[in-house]
This record gives C-alpha cells, structure tokens and sequence, in this order.
C-alpha cells in the first residue's frame, strides 16, 4: 500500500470520528482511537506521518469538544446503567422475599405434618427496610 492511499485511509477514519460515526474504535477522538479507526499501528501517526496526527488534533481544537452523536451515546449509557442498578436491586429484594416466603411454606408444611392446626400465631409477611418503593 502506498503512502498516499495509506493517509487517505487516515483522513477518511477522521471524518468519521469527527462527526461521530466509528466503525473499528470506540469514538473518543483521540490518536489512539484514529490509528483503531484507520486500522494501522499507532506509531505510523507519531513516527511515520506526524503531519496528520497534528492534522487530527487541530481539527479536534475545532470542534470544542466531541461531536454531539457521541455524546448522545455517552447519555443513552449513563440511562441504561441507571435502569441496569435499579433492577439488580429490585432483583435482591425479590430475592430476599422469595427466600422469607419459602422459609414461611417451610414452617408450615412442618406444622402440617406435625399435625398442628393452630395457625393463630403465624406471623404475615413483612418486607424488609431494603424494600424498593413502588414508584
């Protein structure tokens, strides 16, 4: 591969970090990243072709900051990890009410096979202070 075909494929992975469309890195607009999305070693941008990472980081100064695709995304996640830690709770109080109510069927099989009919003293079921609030 040519040197000229080689930082064509570099300017083409700018593009798409620049506007926020990766497809081999993970979007940050960093050399790194741009030597992922082109898919040559980092050293060609440090050593080889110094001119297109300085290309590459006056065009980042440009910008202000990352583009707005990638921080829609970075938004979508913070949700998703949000949503994903409210269900792992509610996934352990579930989990302890199971485990309490299966105690309760426990104590009362053994109360049936020991043939005690006098359930006046079985306690209800109460949650626990880890309780979820119902929203």
């Amino acid at each position: 591969m040519t040197d000229e075909v080689l930082r064509q494929i570099i300017r083409d992975a700018m593009i798409r970090l620049i506007d926020g469309k990766p497809l081999r890195s993970d979007g940050k607009l960093t050399v790194k990243s741009l030597a992922e999305e082109a898919g040559v070693k980092r050293w060609i941008l440090t050593h080889k072709f110094t001119d297109l990472q300085e290309e590459f980081k006056a065009k980042i100064e440009g910008l202000g900051g990352e583009p707005q695709e990638v921080l829609k995304l970075r938004g979508q996640l913070t949700e998703r990890d949000e949503v994903i830690s409210r269900l792992r709770l509610e996934i352990r109080v579930l989990t302890n009410d199971r485990q309490q109510l299966q105690r309760v069927v426990n104590v009362l099989s053994l109360e049936l096979q020991n043939g005690r009919n006098d359930h006046s003293k079985v306690v209800g079921f109460r949650r626990t202070k880890n309780s979820i609030e119902d929203p």
